[in-house]
């Protein structure tokens, strides 16, 4: 059924939920043109991506996003207005880094808790009601629904197994797919969807570098090249190969860090904060919220132009801390000088905030080139900090080697992910395998053997017989390629006689020699649980679980002695680990 469901889809459309930014594309089944809107343009703003902000009432309603969530809590002039909403903004990289479960909360802009899954999926409804109708708007007013569409939601390669399924049950709260149709909805992976963009590129489809003697790097099977996505919360990056028929095998496993566009931000507002006094910074950030937003708007401006920046000061601050005190608080202060109710940033002083990404940017980069067996012709840099002067002129200055390595970055790097996200969804397989981060492994039972298990812990079932239940049973090993439709399976038999359910504890771990679960390094991450399919129940009938390791997401099957097959749930949500 699921099968015939998507093949239906008329429309495919990608959502890139971003840090700093959102924004979505649609392509129809029968057309090549992908379209993306325009935001802000009303407000005088002309991007294609809107500011990742959400505004709900005293009520936890829904009231805007983006630019519109901003323009309407900016205009509630009174603090004490302001203080009933709940505005949040940068929220996605609240899922990095963290046991996520599906009560999380997150904190909005003054201090207001609200759950996390609610903000997540009305993000991800607003998207979702704005591309139908655009759409709609795109076929003369043509109704679509949510069901006609496959949809894609990119995520950052280095998010873990949770992250990405809390991702999907956000998509399933907000509308873009029913839960009985997982099928609808792919996960993919940022610097896979900007390669599969980059790949087939022309030579005029890069702002800089040379593609040699290519029209297109997927003409060029055995070609190797590295995709650099800087976006504004992580540095996600992916190398691949291209093989026969524009395909890509993996070659090092993803890697990145948090240190985005967003740690600029927080450099400067940290330089703001220790030349104001924390005091005057902490008044500015509570009382005049949306003159300190303006005030990072001409920041950003800053950051973009590669040259000294002026920053406008907000008069609340002037009228309030006085201008000769600021003057004071400027004096002295190395790359930034008080100018008529202004700051005069340096171009220098605007590059030191950018030290901590570049350095974690340049750091992952080498890491990856020194690895003999590599042989990388291109690095691409894609995402909305890729356009940063200061990031292209670290890339291009420390690693363009001329013939031996060219360093591109697309016209289009801000939509790269987008586009190769929306291309992805009508050729998934395009990534024919991956590198396994982890040994991935469930905890199994054997029956106990004095010797061999002396010290493990153990159980008896109803029969009386023992059973040591720490075994690790590993279904792929770190730094193992996998095909993406290749199972890895576990066949085993009930250890009771009438079980009609199993759960296995999913395992993680660096080690590629781990024995068992209970081992220094080992790590309890998810949990698989399985309705065995058999009508009638024995410990004699034999199953079989698979789980296929190589795509974007890990998907599970059980397979009864008769053939009999069903979904087995992968749940990595830590309220579940407790039995």
């Amino acid at each position: 059924m699921a099968e015939v469901q998507k093949a239906e889809s008329v429309v495919s459309i990608a959502v890139d939920f971003g840090t700093a930014y959102s924004g979505y594309c649609f392509k129809f089944k029968k057309s090549k043109q992908i379209r993306m809107p325009k935001w802000g343009l009303e407000f005088g703003h002309d991007t294609l991506k809107t500011p990742t902000c959400i505004l709900f009432d005293e009520n936890k309603q829904f009231l805007n996003f983006g630019y519109d969530a901003i323009e309407t809590y900016n205009r509630h002039k009174s603090r004490e207005e302001a203080k009933r909403l709940y505005l949040f903004d940068n929220f996605k990289m609240e899922l990095y880094g963290k046991e996520l479960n599906r009560a999380l909360m997150i904190t909005s802009k003054n201090g207001k808790k609200m759950r996390a899954i609610k903000v997540f999926s009305e993000s991800l409804k607003f998207m979702k009601d704005h591309a139908l109708k655009m759409i709609g708007d795109h076929t003369a007013g043509m109704e679509y629904s949510a069901c006609d569409a496959t949809w894609v939601l990119t995520v950052p390669a280095i998010w873990s197994p949770a992250a990405k399924q809390f991702m999907r049950e956000a998509a399933v709260q907000a509308g873009l797919i029913r839960g009985n149709d997982p099928e609808r909805l792919i996960v993919a992976l940022e610097p896979e969807a900007a390669s599969v963009w980059c790949k087939q590129l022309p030579y005029d489809g890069f702002l800089e570098g040379d593609l040699g003697e290519s029209d297109k790097i997927e003409d060029e099977p055995e070609t190797q090249y590295m995709v650099v996505d800087c976006g504004g919360g992580t540095i996600d990056i992916t190398v691949h190969e291209v093989m026969e028929g524009g395909r890509l095998k993996e070659l090092h496993k993803v890697s990145g860090n948090n240190m985005g566009g967003q740690t600029v931000d927080k450099n400067f507002r940290e330089f703001l904060r220790k030349t104001l006094t924390e005091k005057v910074f902490d008044e500015l950030e509570e009382k005049y919220p949306t003159e300190l937003y303006r005030l990072m708007c001409d920041f950003s401006v800053c950051k973009r132009s590669g040259s000294n920046g002026m920053v406008q000061c907000p008069s609340a601050l002037v009228q309030t801390v006085g201008e000769k005190q600021l003057q004071d608080c400027f004096r002295g202060v190395s790359g930034a000088v008080w100018e008529n109710g202004s700051i005069l940033l340096r171009k220098e002083k605007i590059e030191s905030f950018h030290e901590d990404s570049l350095r974690a940017i340049e750091k992952q980069i080498r890491e990856i080139l020194k690895r003999p067996e590599l042989n990388i012709s291109y690095i691409f840099v894609v995402g909305g900090f890729a356009l940063s002067p200061y990031v292209k002129g670290l890339v291009r200055g420390k690693f363009n080697r001329g013939e031996e390595c060219s360093v591109l970055c697309p016209v289009d790097a801000q939509a790269a992910v987008l586009k190769g996200a929306v291309t992805f969804s009508t050729q998934p397989n395009i990534i024919q395998s991956r590198i396994s981060l982890y040994t991935y492994g469930i905890a199994t039972s054997e029956q106990f053997d004095e010797i061999k298990h002396k010290g493990r812990s153990s159980f008896e079932n109803r029969d009386g017989v023992k059973f040591c239940n720490c075994r690790f049973y590993f279904f792929v090993k770190k730094d193992e390629s996998i095909r993406f439709d290749e199972d890895r399976e576990f066949s085993f038999c009930p250890v009771e006689r009438d079980q009609t359910e199993l759960n296995f504890r999913f395992y993680r771990t660096e080690s590629k020699t781990v024995q068992y679960v209970d081992e220094e390094g080992v790590e309890e991450f998810g949990l698989i649980r399985v309705e065995l399919p058999t009508a009638k129940k024995s410990r004699e009938q034999s199953v079989r679980l698979k789980i296929k390791f190589g795509f974007t997401e890990m998907m599970a099957t059980i397979t009864d002695r008769k053939g009999h097959k069903t979904d087995a749930k992968l749940d990595f949500m830590t309220e579940s680990l407790v039995l």
